[in-house]
């Protein structure tokens, strides 16, 4: 899987990269089984250092055979948006694969669909 992170308005430290690999893209790489799929992270300041509630993480990933899935989280930390944003982009990849299986076996006879194989 292809993985492509940056930073808007702050830097990406080696600590932050680590832990948006470890808690983000880990959990996420067993929906992408192959090279084609590519996650697009960013990683945004909003307020810049007048602080408040400006953290904010937004993922878009893209599969074959599936539309782009999008997902941005608002947060107080950086580690709180990324946290949410992996458990919303989970819930919405199960449920655009679970979509797509639906599509695929719609329509066939009962004795078909167990012969058709899962995507």
């Amino acid at each position: 899987m292809k993985v492509l992170m940056r930073g808007v308005h702050l830097s990406l430290s080696d600590g932050l990269k680590a832990y948006v690999d470890e808690h983000l893209v880990a959990h996420i790489e067993r929906f992408a089984d192959d090279e084609a799929s590519e996650i697009d992270i960013a990683l945004v300041d909003i307020n810049g250092p007048k602080g408040g509630v400006d953290k904010e993480c937004r993922v878009t990933m893209r599969m074959p055979g599936l539309e782009a899935v999008h997902v941005t989280e608002t947060a107080e930390t950086l580690h709180q948006a990324i946290d949410a944003t992996r458990d919303r982009l989970e819930k919405a990849l199960k449920r655009s694969i679970e979509r797509r299986r639906s599509v695929a076996t719609q329509g066939l006879p009962g004795d078909l669909e167990a012969k058709v194989p899962p995507y």
